[in-house]
């Protein structure tokens, strides 16, 4: 994810946050100066939804799943992890994962908050308490893009097929947001407190709703062109526009290798997948440096994979270029580029036929 700052691994995932949370931790300590308990909640909160996160994790990579980073925002966590075809019981059991481990969270706090003494430590376990059942309860919720929705979807997989059970969960999504802002101004209501603070309560659930309009209608979206572009193959998009090159080619080959095909695009074998030969890289080209020291790995996706499948690996691999195989053997590329302009065609050639 763009904008992202690395700051560490756990199980080989990488952890980020996003500078919009950085902000958020920064402004949160100048507010809770000098005492700073105010921003030990905030990373204490965070730290438990890392835990969330990396319950999703785990399950993934139990099922063979690669999650390639965990992005820590403001609204809460994401895992880029690539589901683009997966199991409808498998994201079941992925999606549930993070509720169900904020629910634990919960009661292990509650279950100590009942035997802690009156006093700070004790109000740091309430918060902690609450909090989790709170994230626990709202990502059960049957809306987008919560893990809920994720959830409810796949269970209807068990009857319909993904179409339907998107737009079902998209119903329910509306319905979700429909009854939350119901209780947003019936709670604000009811409550007696400053209007500022009703204020505040009401613009934070107003930006929750639209978080979840949003990701609903990225669902749709998305069902869409996948719908609409059934049975559209990737090996109707791949490129012969590219030179298969050894790991161990020197620049000075690379470079005789660009003169005398008049390809920029090179690919090499990096493992058991194929890397792009990153020519532009930041760091001065040196002479003694191979094809594998410029190598970038790139997502290898099969040549009958539907191509919104493809453009979804590619996006949870933040790739904007992929390997396109067949058993296992290079038969060209595709960038990201490539097949959001075809899908943009292809759209809109099956709109002026209606």
């Amino acid at each position: 994810m763009a904008d992202a700052y690395k700051i560490g691994k756990i199980w080989g995932i990488d952890i980020e946050l996003h500078w919009t949370f950085i902000a958020l931790l920064l402004v949160t300590l100048w507010l809770s100066l000098p005492t700073g308990f105010l921003f030990v909640l905030i990373v204490l909160l965070f730290l438990c939804v890392l835990i969330h996160e990396l319950s999703h994790s785990f399950v993934s990579m139990r099922n063979g799943i690669r999650v390639s980073r965990i992005v820590l925002l403001p609204l809460g966590g994401v895992s880029i992890i690539d589901i683009s075809e997966i199991d409808p019981r498998i994201e079941f059991n992925i999606a549930v994962a993070g509720p169900l481990m904020s629910l634990l969270l919960g009661a292990i706090f509650g279950f100590f908050v009942a035997f802690s003494p009156p006093g700070s430590l004790t109000e740091v376990l309430q918060f902690l308490f609450e909090i989790n059942i709170l994230l626990g309860a709202f990502n059960l919720l049957p809306a987008f893009p919560t893990d809920g929705g994720r959830v409810f979807r796949s269970w209807l997989e068990r009857k319909y097929d993904e179409y339907k059970a998107t737009m079902i969960t998209i119903k329910a999504s509306n319905v979700t947001m429909g009854l939350f802002i119901l209780g947003t101004l019936a709670y604000v209501l009811i409550i007696t407190a400053p209007f500022y603070s009703k204020e505040f309560i009401f613009l934070w659930d107003l930006l929750i709703v639209f978080f979840l309009y949003n990701g609903a209608q990225q669902e749709k979206q998305t069902i869409e062109i996948k719908r609409e572009t059934r049975g559209v193959k990737l090996r109707s998009l791949a490129t012969k526009r590219f030179v298969l090159v050894a790991p161990s080619s020197s620049v000075q080959e690379l470079y005789q290798t660009v003169k005398r095909t008049r390809e920029h695009m090179l690919i090499t074998k990096l493992g058991d997948g194929y890397a792009y030969v990153n020519l532009l890289r930041k760091e001065r080209l040196r002479p003694e440096m191979w094809a594998r020291d410029l190598a970038v790995k790139i997502p290898s996706v099969d040549m009958n994979e539907n191509i919104i499948d493809a453009l979804e690996s590619m996006e949870s691999n933040e790739s904007g270029l992929a390997a396109v195989t067949h058993k296992g053997k290079l038969v060209g590329i595709v960038t990201i580029s490539h097949i959001q302009a075809f899908l943009s065609l292809h759209i809109l050639r099956g709109h002026s036929r209606k």
